[in-house]
């Protein structure tokens, strides 16, 4: 039994017409009738009454038969779809690493959103890390891929494929009453007597260098550093409670919004790279898939 020959019953049997039936299938009606006569033999059953010439009818075995025919077909049409899903990267599962200032950021849930309408049938998992912690997870291969900021060791590193995606600008996070919020023209300089909530130098140092290079360039002041956290939305939680300032990623701005006043700097905006990487001994259509999404929708 092939599945042409279900598919050929199953169409008689929504018809109960052999005329209508081989007309649909680009069949004779003498072929289709041969073909359903050979069914029959196989099957040593009658799965049709054709007693009345002007109507056919199924009987209780072709009944039956047609309810798990039906199924046979439509799951060998899903094995179909999925093979042909998964050639392109749309099935299995897709690990994604992002630090938290990236999923928060419109380009990463567009391209979630368009991969979930895509690939209904491709499992998304996310891991939320700081920068230090991702590289190892990509080359251990837990991750497809994963987007993080620049760190010294990824320079030459050939265990993975390193790519510069773009420069995320940076925002200063005050409490909503503090007196430089109604400041016109918000300067570096104008931080230079705050405390600051920031990552460890561990976890990200060139975000802290970035920081410090930046401040002394444009506001000739070094950071006074109170707090060190590793997650930002604690910083701003406790930027929310009067601990400190903080500069982070601009996808934050909105957070805590009424205690927190989110201010771009007059001038020369800081800004950090965002890059991306995957294992160079690692390949994943659907990595490469996302982040061809991802690129698109941050273009516009």
């Amino acid at each position: 039994m092939e599945l042409r020959h279900l598919r050929y019953f199953v169409e008689i049997a929504h018809e109960l017409h052999f005329a209508r039936a081989a007309e649909k299938l680009k069949l004779t009606q003498p072929a289709l009738s041969r073909q359903i006569a050979a069914l029959e033999d196989e099957l040593g059953l009658e799965l049709f009454n054709r007693s009345n010439k002007w109507k056919i009818e199924l009987t209780d075995a072709g009944n039956m038969f047609f309810l798990e025919a039906e199924k046979i077909l439509q799951e060998s049409q899903r094995a179909v779809n999925l093979a042909k899903s998964a050639a392109k990267g749309g099935y299995g599962k897709l690990a994604i690493g992002a630090i938290s200032s990236t999923i928060e950021s419109p380009e990463f849930s567009y391209a979630l959103q368009e991969m979930r309408r895509r690939y209904p049938d491709l499992l998304l998992e996310i891991f939320d890390a700081t920068s230090g912690g991702l590289p190892e997870l990509v080359r251990q291969h837990t991750l497809d891929i994963a987007f993080l900021r620049p760190l010294p060791e990824l320079a030459g590193d050939e265990s993975l494929i390193y790519e510069h995606l773009w420069n995320d600008k940076l925002v200063a996070a005050i409490p909503q009453d503090h007196p430089l919020v109604r400041q016109v023209q918000f300067l570096p300089g104008s931080l230079a007597n705050e405390s600051f909530i920031m990552v460890p130098e561990k976890t990200s140092s060139s975000q802290r260098q970035y920081l410090n290079d930046f401040f002394r360039s444009n506001g000739d002041f070094t950071p006074k550093v109170g707090i060190e956290i590793y997650s930002t939305y604690t910083a701003l939680r406790m930027v929310a409670a009067h601990l400190g300032v903080a500069v982070v990623a601009e996808s934050y701005m909105g957070h805590f919004a009424e205690r927190i006043c989110y201010r771009f700097f007059t001038g020369k905006s800081p800004e950090m790279p965002l890059c991306v990487i995957r294992a160079s001994d690692h390949s994943s259509k659907s990595a490469d898939l996302f982040l061809n999404i991802v690129k698109k929708y941050h273009r516009y």
